[in-house]
């Protein structure tokens, strides 16, 4: 219930509000016990006590299992689970033992989450850990790598196109694995920010900004997944498909130094207060599309419609949702950029 108190001077230049006394009580605060005050984006302030704000309280989930539980659906659930800011999941079997199938798919989602350990086994149960702590590490930092590690994929793409190093595309390949990481990290993160509003200030993240932040990462991630794909698509069809693209490679070159730099751009935007950098950045990505619709045309007037420039097909299709996604992407660093000085935007 919202109370309505008068502010008393105190002394010569000190203001002083009383504290209610049944959330004195409920929170066990006594004279002489040292309390956080923090100023909030609105310009409220919250008053925690300091023996409150030093406990963790650690979220558990139990998840019972049965004879026929799908292990595609237990692992969908503890990866929700991480994502939600769980610390600690019990999986426990109805049966005595826990099935083979399902100790599989358990070691499998671990592996793919960052700071997952599974802690305690016994034949029909098993516990997992998230033993990350989030709070350590910037939001901005994360996507730092994520774009960091996209820009490598495409120029692994590019080199293999160039050399035929065929390990650049199974590099591809591990490194959409580690977005995927970053990209559960990062929703773990904005979650527990929401849980715990004082995580704003040490993950870089102003309240208002979470889904801007969010939807960066997934846009990452779907650029990922795409550039995968074409890894796949060129790992099957191997050298006849390798010999075509080589045909107009300084175009598709031309097309993937612009995504390059369009990442670059990213990265450089979000560090700065620079609008014109951001707004930039929208025009790159119109470049990007652009460049490939041409790549497209000139591989069609030297192919015509045969087996191979259908797999080119699906590749520039997929070159198309990496270019959806760092529109995306362009269009949230350009939110963030405005929205740090809200009150006066310098053009």
């Amino acid at each position: 219930m919202r109370e309505v108190r008068k502010v008393q001077r105190f002394g010569r230049s000190t203001l002083m509000v009383s504290l209610p006394a049944e959330w004195v009580r409920a929170v066990g605060l006594r004279p002489g016990d040292p309390v956080s005050i923090d100023v909030l984006d609105d310009m409220s302030i919250r008053v925690i006590p300091l023996s409150l704000s030093k406990q963790s309280k650690v979220l558990t989930s139990r998840v019972v299992v049965g004879k026929d539980a799908s292990e595609l659906l237990l692992g969908r659930v503890i990866y929700a689970l991480y994502l939600l800011g769980v610390d600690r999941v019990e999986v426990v079997s109805e049966e005595r033992v826990m099935p083979e199938s399902l100790l599989r798919s358990l070691r499998s989602v671990a592996k793919s989450l960052m700071g997952v350990e599974i802690t305690e086994y016994s034949p029909n149960r098993i516990v997992l850990q998230i033993l990350i702590d989030s709070s350590k590490y910037s939001a901005i930092t994360v996507i730092d790598r994520m774009l960091e590690l996209v820009r490598s994929m495409f120029e692994y793409i590019e080199t293999y196109v160039a050399s035929g190093a065929i390990h650049l595309l199974r590099e591809v390949q591990e490194l959409e694995v580690e977005v995927d990481r970053l990209n559960a990290l990062i929703v773990r993160q904005l979650v527990d920010l929401v849980r715990h509003r004082d995580l704003a200030k040490q993950l870089g993240v102003k309240d208002a900004l979470a889904t801007e932040y969010r939807n960066i990462a997934k846009s990452l991630e779907e650029a990922a997944d795409a550039l995968s794909e074409i890894a796949s698509i060129m790992v099957d069809r191997g050298v006849p498909l390798l010999e075509k693209m080589k045909r107009e490679v300084t175009v598709l070159s031309e097309c993937i130094d612009m995504a390059i730099l369009i990442i670059e751009r990213i990265s450089k935007a979000l560090t700065q207060e620079d609008i014109a950098l951001a707004n930039e950045l929208l025009d790159l990505v119109a470049e990007y599309r652009g460049h490939f619709k041409k790549y497209a045309d000139l591989m069609y007037k030297t192919l015509g419609l045969d087996e191979t420039y259908l797999s080119i097909k699906d590749i520039l299709e997929r070159f198309a949702v990496a270019g959806k996604s760092l529109e995306s992407i362009a269009e949230s660093v350009f939110d963030i950029v405005v929205w740090r000085s809200p009150e006066t935007v310098k053009l």
